[in-house]
């Protein structure tokens, strides 16, 4: 299901960017210790999750990758 590949996809990049940058969530330089293991485990049930719909990591691994860079990633495919 494309779509859900998608959506999957897109929570667990916008996760990374809490985790990555908390200061943009108005969280300060680092979030709160509570939060961080809710969002690494959320984050480890959707790669689970992704895994299942068969996610090419390519997708989601070159957009959380450049999340750091000062650029976005290559066209990501829908």
């Amino acid at each position: 299901m494309p779509g859900m590949n998608s959506a999957l996809t897109d929570v667990y990049l916008e996760l990374g960017k809490i985790l990555n940058q908390p200061q943009l969530f108005g969280l300060g330089e680092r979030a709160p210790e509570p939060l961080v293991q809710v969002l690494i485990r959320s984050r480890a049930a959707l790669r689970e999750e992704m895994a299942k719909e068969n996610v090419v990591a390519g997708d989601y691994l070159a957009d959380e990758l450049s999340q750091d860079a000062d650029r976005p990633a290559s066209s990501r495919s829908d």
